[in-house]
């Protein structure tokens, strides 16, 4: 909640709604309009005034200040499935570090942006959020689309186009805002997802699997799309059928999904949208009895270092993050610097870790 009166409050005064020298509402008049605590109320004015956004002066109030534009070499990293970058997953979590790190070392300014901090719905939020980007007059935003229903997908075009109408040049990362094989008109930045699914599913047909399942999500993802349809390619160039039995979407991998899996698909390989999922699906075949790397042969993307300290280490397609860091920083950058940007996609290669997971 802290973090939702912070945003309230910050959006204010970048607009200007709260001018330099007013006086901000009391910790007590913040607690009662929130219905929070007082000391909530605190922290939220404390946050603010660690940002350099208010001035906080004992036993008069907290006053806005003067705050200085940013320079046209300040720009934004924004990722509207997540609260705080802390919950990011492994690879968009190392792009955001090496991200700050490329900026520093060229005396830009990276901001993060997440969802703010509130109860409203997934459209109201990202609203809000495009409106708190526009508020920091940023020249550049490096947007990773969230992965959404079909019918929520318009909300990543509404950000996009509130971003551009406020002259914010935008570039895509990892994924698109539209379903393959469809193609917005941002420059995108993205790994070879395609390559990485063929990759992983030729490892698991030439360890002897014969019925090689896909797990993904039912969210629209152009990034699980692309290594579904490496997945698929693999397949067919093995002379073997796309089986709809064998392809598989969930939220979260439990146990009854995990026995339906086994009941209809029968699977003897396992392809995972990435190793997080890999993870809870191989704990929950475990306990069914299913021994990972013999019975079925697991693999999922990201490399993430709980791959390989698994109980049987997950063999995973690895996403490297500075080389993709470093090609959104050089994408972005031409544009805000009005240098002019030619290309609509740059691929980041991948490779395959192999581990017991598939070759036990």
């Amino acid at each position: 909640m802290h973090r939702y009166i912070f945003d309230e409050l910050e959006s204010s005064l970048r607009a200007g709604v709260i001018a330099p020298g007013d006086r901000l509402p009391t910790e007590s008049q913040l607690s009662k309009k929130y219905g929070t605590s007082r000391t909530t109320a605190i922290r939220a004015l404390r946050d603010l005034a660690s940002a350099g956004l208010v001035q906080r002066r004992q036993g008069s109030g907290t006053y806005a200040v003067d705050i200085p534009l940013p320079s046209l070499r300040s720009i934004a990293f924004c990722s509207l499935f997540v609260r705080e970058s802390s919950e990011l997953g492994y690879v968009e979590g190392l792009i955001q570090r090496h991200l700050a790190d490329i900026a520093s070392g060229h005396q830009a300014t990276l901001h993060v942006q997440c969802l703010p901090a509130n109860g409203r719905t997934i459209r109201e939020s990202m609203r809000l959020a495009a409106d708190a980007l526009v508020a920091r007059k940023i020249a550049g935003c490096l947007y990773y689309p969230a992965e959404l229903p079909q019918e929520d997908m318009d909300c990543n075009r509404i950000v996009v186009d509130r971003l551009r109408e406020a002259g914010i040049n935008v570039v895509l990362v990892d994924r698109d805002i539209v379903s393959y094989p469809q193609r917005s008109e941002f420059v995108r930045i993205g790994y070879d997802n395609r390559r990485g699914g063929t990759l992983v599913t030729n490892h698991l047909l030439e360890v002897g699997c014969k019925r090689v399942a896909f797990v993904g999500i039912p969210e629209v993802s152009t990034a699980v799309q692309d290594r579904l349809a490496g997945y698929s390619e693999s397949l067919q160039n093995h002379g073997l059928a796309v089986s709809p039995d064998l392809i598989w979407s969930t939220d979260s991998p439990t146990e009854a999904f995990c026995k339906q899996l086994l009941k209809l698909g029968r699977p003897d390989g396992i392809v995972c949208k990435s190793d997080r999922f890999a993870a809870m699906l191989g704990r929950h075949l475990t306990a069914l009895g299913v021994k990972i790397g013999h019975d079925i042969k697991l693999a999922g993307f990201d490399d993430d270092p709980i791959a390989s300290f698994l109980p049987v280490p997950l063999t995973s397609v690895r996403l490297p993050a500075r080389p993709f860091a470093e090609a959104a920083f050089e994408a972005v950058l031409p544009q805000v610097e009005s240098i002019g940007n030619v290309r609509r996609q740059v691929i980041i290669d991948c490779e395959l870790a192999i581990r017991a997971s598939t070759t036990g």
